[in-house]
């Protein structure tokens, strides 16, 4: 998979700007390692290959850390980097909060926490969508993060960082990591496409940037989809996209909002048939309609791209919002992907 194959393994290719330099600042002064970072940010957007890049900067074998050169990025050839690229470092160890989110689960943490690193300098816990804990389990991180032996790095990522205690998020470095520009994600496409030996136009991944509703990791699958499937040329690639049902949310939506609830159910029907993901269709849902509310209101310049919704009310679309929100929610844990939002539809009726 092109997202895997080609994720950002250094500082330098890490495609936002003022992420680098940020980070660049932070590790120039190495003798004061921040102990607990906060990566905030929308689903792919390079926060899980940002904790690794920290991690294998505290523990490359090669680099300012280790005293035998100054450069400050990680060698990606010396067995600690190989080791965290392959996720069999020891010391690196990372977890779903969605799914190991009890206090039981953060004490087996704790309890590990005092012991030396095994095979690098630096202990580093990654747990990923940290908003999952309970209570308890942060009140047990909370005790960790406070005192941490010097040893330890916390890297906590979030896509809802409002749901954080304000006594784990003050303790944390935060990183912002905002949606992806196009410009950011056609960069990391050609990447892609030299890795591969692909001779492919600045339009056609211009188009893909475009679709991918600011994720590299979006980005990067429909670009796979486009090799293995068209000549990657502007006609084929346009019309794959345009035929691809994740990616035309439109239909649906109108569907919706003009309450044609058996249309919308065999639309979505045909969507988690076809394997589309429904928190992938949420997000570009809510993303039409705050698009629609604020052109609604004269915030945003009006396009055009939804003709005939203009006059829907503004308390509609919010209605419509508040069910798409906890759909969005719900769905992490749904026995069946598209059930959210299928009460979504019909509850809206």
């Amino acid at each position: 998979m092109y997202y895997l194959k080609y994720r950002p393994k250094k500082i330098a290719e890490i495609d936002n700007d003022e992420r680098r330099k940020l980070l660049a600042s932070v590790f120039a002064k190495n003798a004061d390692v921040p102990h607990a970072f906060l990566l905030v940010g929308p689903k792919g957007t390079g926060k899980t290959s940002t904790a690794r890049i920290i991690a294998k900067i505290l523990n490359c074998q090669k680099n300012a850390f280790a005293d035998e050169k100054k450069e400050l990025e990680p060698c990606n050839r010396c067995e600690s980097c190989l080791a965290v690229n392959a996720n069999r470092f020891l010391d690196v160890y990372e977890l779903d909060a969605a799914s190991n989110r009890g206090i039981d689960d953060v004490r087996a943490l704790r309890d590990q926490v005092g012991y030396a690193p095994i095979q690098g300098r630096y202990k580093v816990y990654i747990i990923d969508e940290v908003h999952m804990l309970t209570r308890e389990a942060f009140n047990a991180l909370l005790k960790t993060l406070e005192e941490p032996p010097d040893f330890v790095v916390f890297i906590l990522a979030t896509t809802e960082p409002q749901k954080l205690p304000e006594t784990i998020t003050s303790r944390c470095l935060t990183v912002k990591f905002a949606k992806a520009k196009d410009e950011e994600i056609v960069i990391s496409l050609k990447r892609i496409a030299k890795g591969e030996g692909l001779s492919v136009g600045t339009d056609v991944l211009a188009i893909i940037a475009g679709r991918s509703g600011g994720s590299f990791r979006d980005a990067a699958k429909l670009f796979e989809l486009a090799v293995q499937t068209t000549d990657l040329s502007v006609e084929a690639v346009t019309t794959l996209l345009k035929n691809n049902v994740q990616e035309d949310p439109e239909e649906l939506l109108r569907l919706i909002l003009s309450k044609e609830t058996d249309k919308a159910v065999a639309w979505l029907h045909a969507y988690a048939e076809a394997g589309g993901g429904s928190a992938f269709l949420i997000e570009e849902l809510l993303s039409l309609l705050h698009d629609l509310l604020l052109s609604q209101k004269g915030a945003l310049e009006k396009n055009g791209e939804l003709p005939g919704l203009e006059k829907v009310r503004a308390a509609d679309i919010g209605r419509l919002m508040k069910l798409l929100l906890e759909a969005y929610r719900e769905s992490r844990f749904s026995p069946i992907d598209i059930l959210p939002m299928l009460i979504v539809v019909v509850t809206y009726e």
